[in-house]
C-alpha cells in the first residue's frame, strides 16, 4: 500500500504544474481583507440593530401591557365545562 502511495506521490511531484501559484498568496489576503470590511460593516450596523431590537421590545411590551389591562375588566365567557360555571348543568340539575 505505501508503494502505491510513494509513487503516486512521486509522479505528482514531477508532473507540471496545471495553474500559476505566483499569485495564490495575494488572493488569499485580498480574500482576508474583504472578509475583515464585512465585519467591520457589521459592527458599524450593531447599535441600529440594536436600537431596533429595542424598540421593538418597548412597542411589545406596551402593546401587551394594555392588551393585559383590557383583558382585566372583560368578563370572560360562560364555559359549560368550567369548574365555576353558574350555568354549568351539574347546578342546573341539583335542584336549588
Amino acid at each position: 500500500m505505501t508503494s502505491r502511495l510513494e509513487t503516486a506521490l512521486r509522479e505528482l511531484r514531477a508532473a507540471p504544474l496545471d495553474r500559476d501559484l505566483s499569485q495564490l498568496e495575494p488572493e488569499v489576503w485580498l480574500r482576508i481583507g474583504q472578509a475583515r470590511r464585512a465585519v467591520d460593516a457589521d459592527l458599524r450596523a450593531m447599535p441600529l440593530r440594536m436600537a431596533t431590537v429595542l424598540l421593538a421590545l418597548g412597542v411589545g411590551a406596551v402593546v401587551g401591557g394594555a392588551h393585559a389591562a383590557d383583558a382585566g375588566s372583560i368578563r370572560p365567557e360562560i364555559s359549560a365545562f368550567e369548574v365555576a360555571g353558574e350555568l354549568a348543568p351539574s347546578t342546573l340539575l341539583d335542584g336549588r
